[in-house]
């Protein structure tokens, strides 16, 4: 099982990240072909390439919001987010205002400029790389966004960064370094795996109310990060308010899943809807596989709030949970330990919302 878990992420990798040798091309007017009409591509003074998303009616009188995007190469290609799309359907719904984007190209450096930390695991796998995040950090602060805010209508208030995979992982190594500058950070299947989840280790108490954090994962890839969110809640950030994370059902590490589910972050982020709400409670039993032992199975509840914006996060530890019936371990973020051949009802609580859940006999045996 730890064999295919390997080959599956190492496949995973080659497939939506190219490398350096495959990112370069000398056909540019063939690549360049994909890019949606209404995103232009610009070199910036410290040469980063950038797909730069100006919404339609773009004003000089007038201050947007500015999100920055990692893996900029696959973000408004067609065969790749197609981010456009998304972002033109949101804004002409009323559902978030007016916002520029930025998509910053790798370039080949996703290992070196996402990855904070030295990884045996990466070395082995995807081979050698030299951790540059605090560079990349450092020319995002103090060139990226100064460039972009000098060139363009940006509100400097308001600035976010988004990205999946290493993309998500350092955007909110970013998020959590720079939380005077950067507002938001939006993390899809974030590698907070690596180095054994050391990203735990860069969460301070120096956050405002204004900050927000966003990160998700889905059930059907290799973790879940319920740990993170609550680091995150004992720092001070609240869960619901400033940090959301969502326990995608049947989510994959693909980026088709990422262009369907990146409307949650832009929605939080830069919503128009005001007065906003919890309007439902659905919770999900989850029967995730463990990767590293053959035959082991994790039983799980996934409360998930669904919000008046239509923004979905999921509770985890911030729910209560209940035996009513059957024999059963329950953990404090919803996962529960029972013999699989008998029934258990459990309820969950959360404020005003309350579902039981039976578990049947022979479930996730």
């Amino acid at each position: 099982m730890a064999n295919i878990f390997i080959s599956y992420l190492i496949l995973i990798y080659s497939l939506f990240f190219p490398t350096d040798k495959q990112n370069r091309s000398d056909n540019s007017e063939k690549e360049l072909q994909s890019i949606a009409i209404n995103v232009h591509q610009i070199v910036l003074n410290n040469g980063m390439i950038v797909d730069l998303f100006l919404p339609e009616g773009y004003s000089t009188n007038k201050k947007y919001p500015l999100l920055l995007i990692n893996d900029g190469e696959q973000i408004f290609r067609k065969d790749g987010w197609d981010l456009e799309k998304t972002i033109n359907s949101l804004i002409e719904e009323n559902k978030i205002s007016p916002i520029i984007v930025a998509a910053i190209y790798s370039n080949g450096n996703r290992n070196n400029w996402y990855v904070p930390y030295y990884d045996n695991w990466i070395t082995k796998n995807w081979g050698n790389y030299s951790p540059q995040s605090e560079y990349y950090g450092i020319e995002i602060v103090h060139k990226v966004i100064p460039e972009l805010t000098k060139r363009y209508s940006v509100e400097h208030n308001e600035i976010g960064i988004l990205g999946a995979s290493l993309g998500g992982l350092f955007s909110t190594w970013l998020g959590l370094k720079y939380p005077d500058i950067i507002k938001y950070s939006a993390s899809l299947s974030g590698s907070f795996w690596v180095a054994d989840y050391k990203i735990l280790t860069e969460i301070s108490s120096e956050y405002s109310s204004d900050n927000k954090f966003w990160f998700d994962i889905g059930t059907r890839e290799w973790n879940y990060y319920v740990p993170f969110y609550k680091a995150l809640n004992d720092s001070g950030l609240v869960a619901g308010k400033q940090s959301f994370y969502y326990e995608v059902p049947d989510g994959q590490h693909t980026i088709s899943d990422w262009s369907n589910r990146v409307e949650n972050p832009l929605k939080l982020f830069f919503g128009t809807h005001e007065n906003i709400k919890v309007v439902s409670m659905n919770v999900i039993p989850e029967c995730i596989s463990s990767q590293s032992t053959p035959g082991k199975k994790f039983r799980r509840l996934n409360p998930v709030l669904k919000l008046s914006n239509g923004v979905r996060y999921s509770l985890a530890h911030n729910a209560t949970y209940i035996l009513i019936n059957g024999s059963a371990d329950l953990g404090k973020e919803g996962s529960f330990f029972n013999d699989p051949d008998t029934e258990v009802k459990i309820r969950v609580n959360y404020q005003q919302f309350s579902e039981a859940i039976t578990i049947p006999k022979g479930w996730c045996k």
